[in-house]
């Protein structure tokens, strides 16, 4: 398939295997990493249960300590005597970090294997939140603010940690399916914040409890992490299992080329991420008041309706994550999270239809997107950059959120009513991209990559790790200078992020 002088190439810039070199990207992750995955894939299924369980719940903590800050904005404000300007520096320290960490977080994990990068990231959570009850106590700023650094720079590595693993342990095997029960676990863990914190702060008390009560949960995370060691550890001893254990901790080489070969589908994933994944949590922290505005009703009632966004998701993730192994449709699902949210952003703007309505399509956008999203990374990448590309998503969504945030609130202080009118024509405009968006992953998938996204998991897999390499795997094997414009416009994104932070948080 390839020239020798093309072969060389490649084995200058991807990692070598025990006594193999590789001959193409593909290859190379399946020589390297493939291999051990598909060991761990063979593995038996009372073995897989406890990867399972540890991965899905390795983040309970810190999903639950990302809504414990603002479940208590009113009690920090009073107790540290800060404003709001100062409260949204805590909360912006965390997103604002990760629109940078989760893409070298990705990189560390490809370098140096999930097991380290699982401990480090696990840990900087659980020290993160201890600082943040500790500053409860002695009601130091600084000490959260320090904590909540150490927390956003844990949290923006260690879902890519949980689907690292998941496609390690199951790829091609049910994958999407537990990566939507992994993020079903991860919404009820930030439900349950909401639902627990400021209750168990009055039934003992004092509001630091709640934290402490946090903090305990990411040590629980720690342990969990510790029980997925012992258990790649223990697994049945062979010569192949024991040399693949040593390969997995081995620090293995990263070139920076190797960024050159992600295909242009993955890109228009990026965006897409870019796009609905920050107008979902933009939208998700304004909802309750654009309701109680557009349609006058009181605090309570507004944020019962505005919660039911986040209602299907729970629901539907599991059942979603059956049909992409069992159907494929990635795409399909894309693309129907596009126009869901189109509409429901049309609905609640232009039309006086109950506001309930509205929120339920938000939902089923919010719950096809994901599984859609996340499902396909593992399909498209090899195994060797799973973690660079997760983490690249990752800060995409991060950097949309910090655009998407400061964007809203502009428009709505130029808004002589502050108003939600200019904030409605945004979010309309970021749908209509989103769904250009997805319409050409549809066509780009169809025409340069046979389909590959729509593939259900066991068509996918075969297609992707054998029958791709040796029919079209040029396609994903050869070096695209588009990625230089890609990755540029990628920073130029990040630079605004964070000259919009500066400018409107640091600065105040």
């Amino acid at each position: 398939m390839y020239s020798k002088d093309k072969e060389r190439e490649s084995e200058a810039l991807l990692p070598k295997t025990h006594g193999n070199t590789s001959k193409s990207l593909h290859s190379d992750a399946t020589s390297q990493d493939g291999g051990y995955e598909t060991h761990l894939a063979r593995q038996p299924n009372k073995y897989k249960i406890i990867a399972l369980l540890c991965a899905i719940f390795m983040a309970v903590g810190s999903h639950f300590a990302a809504h414990t800050l603002g479940a208590m904005k009113n009690t920090i404000k009073t107790e540290f005597g800060i404003s709001n300007a100062q409260y949204g520096a805590i909360q912006s320290s965390v997103s604002i970090v990760n629109t940078i960490l989760p893409a070298l977080g990705g990189i560390f994990l490809d370098t140096f294997g999930t097991l380290t990068g699982s401990i480090i990231t696990t840990g900087l959570i659980a020290v993160g939140n201890i600082l943040v009850a500790i500053s409860t106590s002695n009601k130091s700023l600084a000490t959260m603010i320090a904590g909540r650094v150490l927390y956003g720079v844990g949290s923006g590595t260690v879902v890519i940690v949980q689907e690292t693993i998941l496609s390690q342990w199951f790829n091609g095997s049910s994958l999407a399916a537990v990566v939507a029960l992994m993020m079903t676990v991860s919404r009820l863990a930030s439900f349950s914040a909401q639902a627990s914190v400021v209750p168990i702060a009055n039934r003992f008390g004092w509001y630091g409890y709640g934290f402490w009560f946090c903090a305990f949960l990411c040590i629980v995370s720690v342990v969990i992490n510790l029980v997925y060691l012992l258990l790649i550890r223990n697994l049945p001893s062979t010569d192949e299992s024991r040399y693949r254990y040593i390969a997995l901790k081995r620090k293995r080489s990263f070139s920076w080329d190797k960024l050159l070969y992600l295909p242009h589908s993955y890109w228009l994933i990026v965006s897409m991420e870019f796009l609905l994944g920050g107008a979902w949590g933009c939208f998700l922290h304004i909802n309750s008041e654009m309701i109680k505005m557009r349609f006058g009703y009181d605090n309570a009632h507004a944020a019962a309706i505005g919660s039911t966004a986040q209602i299907l998701p729970i629901i539907l993730m599991p059942i979603l994550g059956v049909c992409v192994d069992r159907f494929g449709r990635r795409t399909w699902m894309m693309l129907g999270s596009s126009i869901t949210f189109l509409i429901s952003i049309v609905l609640i703007g232009y039309t006086y239809l109950m506001p309930l309505l509205s929120m339920l399509f938000f939902s089923v956008s919010l719950a096809l997107g994901p599984v859609g999203l996340v499902s396909s990374v593992p399909v498209i990448l090899p195994l060797s950059l799973v973690g660079t590309g997760m983490g690249l998503i990752k800060s995409g969504t991060n950097i949309g959120a910090s655009l998407f945030d400061i964007a809203t609130g502009l428009l709505q202080d130029a808004d002589p009513a502050k108003g939600y009118g200019g904030v409605v024509d945004f979010f309309i405009g970021i749908g209509v991209l989103a769904v250009l968006a997805g319409l050409t992953l549809c066509v780009i998938d169809r025409t340069l990559y046979r389909s590959l996204l729509d593939k259900n998991a066991r068509e996918s897999l075969q297609y992707s790790q054998e029958e791709w390499v040796k029919t079209d795997g040029d396609k994903l094997n050869r070096k695209m200078w588009a990625n230089w414009i890609y990755g540029g416009v990628f920073l130029a994104l990040a630079a605004l992020s964070w000259g919009l932070f500066i400018r409107f948080v640091l600065l105040l």
